[in-house]
């Protein structure tokens, strides 16, 4: 824990000032913004969807334009910009 630079307490939890300033950022909207929370927790598309009671075609298709937003191809490197920023 203490020898990684990038580690940080509570770094599974994105608090919610620095999920504010990122999706205002990036241009995020609020549902993006509760798909994107659940991401960062490590969650799949399927509990995404069940946690927010949506379809999971739907969460694919916010988790798809946070990729775009976000400019990121994959999901890891979502999380990790949005870790780095």
């Amino acid at each position: 824990m203490g020898s990684d630079p990038g580690y940080r307490p509570g770094r599974r939890e994105a608090g919610d000032e620095h999920l504010q300033e990122f999706c205002d950022r990036n241009g995020i909207s609020k549902r993006e913004s509760e798909v994107l929370r659940l991401v960062l927790q490590g969650k799949s598309n399927q509990e995404v969807a069940d946690e927010l009671f949506l379809a999971l075609g739907t969460v694919k298709t916010h988790v798809h334009n946070l990729l775009v937003k976000c400019d990121k191809k994959k999901r890891d490197d979502l999380i990790l910009y949005f870790w780095q920023s």
